[in-house]
C-alpha cells in the first residue's frame, strides 16, 4: 500500500470542481486495500477525483507514466491546488495512469517515442483496442506500483475483462496498488477490494451488495421483460 488518502485542505465553494458532491466527504475516504473501485453515475466526479491523484503523483493527465508529456487539450480541474496525498510508509517503484477517453492519444505517443517497438515489437495501433490495453498492462506494468485506471473496461469483452482482472491480481501479489473508476459490475466482484460509491449526495465506502451498479444490472436481468416494457411505454 502506497497511497492512503487524497486529503482536501481547501475552503473553496461554489465553482467546479468544489461543487462536486464528493468534496464534503473526501477526507473520510481512505484507501485501506490494494484495490479500490470508484463507482457512480456520470458527472458525480469520479474522473476528477482520480485525475487529482494522478496530477499529484506527477503523471501525465491524458495517460501514461512520468515519462509521457503530451497534451492535446487542457481540461483538468484545479482540485490539486487544495489537496495533498497522504501516503503509507512505503514508496512505489512504478506509476501509471490509464484513462479510456484518451488512450488513442497515449498509444500514439508510445508509438512516436519508440516504446511500442521496444515492448511489443510492433505499433500499439496495430492491435485492436482490447488487445492493446491488455498488452500494455502485461508488458509495461512492472509491479510494486501505483496504477490508476479510468474505465479500463471500455472496449473490452467479458472474456478480456476477466483476463485483465487476472493481470491485476498478479500485480497486487507483486505489491501493487490500484485505484479504478469503473461502470463494470464484473470488476466489482473482485475479492478483497474496497468499493467507493459517489452519488449526488456525496461519497462513501459500500459493500458489493449495496452498489447501485449491481442492483441495476440485477434489475435488468432478473426482471428484463417488465423492465423494458416500462422503459419503452412510460
Amino acid at each position: 500500500m502506497y497511497i492512503k488518502q487524497l486529503y482536501y485542505e481547501g475552503i473553496e465553494e461554489g465553482a467546479f470542481p468544489y461543487n462536486l458532491p464528493f468534496i464534503k466527504d473526501i477526507n473520510n475516504l481512505l484507501f485501506t486495500k490494494p484495490i479500490t473501485f470508484i463507482t457512480g453515475e456520470n458527472g458525480v466526479g469520479k474522473s476528477t477525483f482520480l485525475e487529482a491523484i494522478a496530477e499529484l503523483l506527477g503523471l501525465n493527465l491524458e495517460g501514461g507514466s512520468k515519462n509521457n508529456h503530451f497534451s492535446t487539450r487542457e481540461t483538468h480541474s484545479d482540485l490539486t491546488k487544495s489537496c495533498r496525498l497522504i501516503r503509507y510508509a512505503y514508496y512505489a517503484k512504478d506509476y501509471y495512469f490509464y484513462r479510456a477517453e484518451s488512450f488513442y492519444n497515449l498509444t500514439t505517443d508510445l508509438d512516436d517515442l519508440g516504446v511500442s517497438s521496444d515492448l511489443f515489437d510492433r505499433s500499439l495501433h496495430s492491435f485492436s483496442r482490447g488487445q492493446s490495453i491488455k498488452a500494455l498492462v502485461q508488458e509495461r506494468f512492472f509491479g510494486q506500483g501505483i496504477y490508476l485506471f479510468d474505465e479500463p473496461e471500455t472496449g473490452l469483452s467479458l472474456q478480456s475483462q476477466l483476463e485483465l482482472m487476472l493481470m491485476i491480481n498478479d500485480l497486487v501479489k507483486a505489491d501493487s496498488q490500484f485505484i479504478i473508476c469503473t461502470h463494470s459490475p464484473i470488476q466489482l466482484v473482485f475479492q478483497e477490494a474496497n468499493i467507493l460509491e459517489m452519488t449526488d449526495e456525496g461519497a462513501k465506502n459500500i459493500s458489493l451488495e449495496e452498489s447501485q451498479i449491481i442492483k441495476q444490472w440485477e434489475m435488468v436481468f432478473n426482471r428484463k421483460n417488465h423492465f423494458f416494457h416500462q422503459l419503452f411505454n412510460s
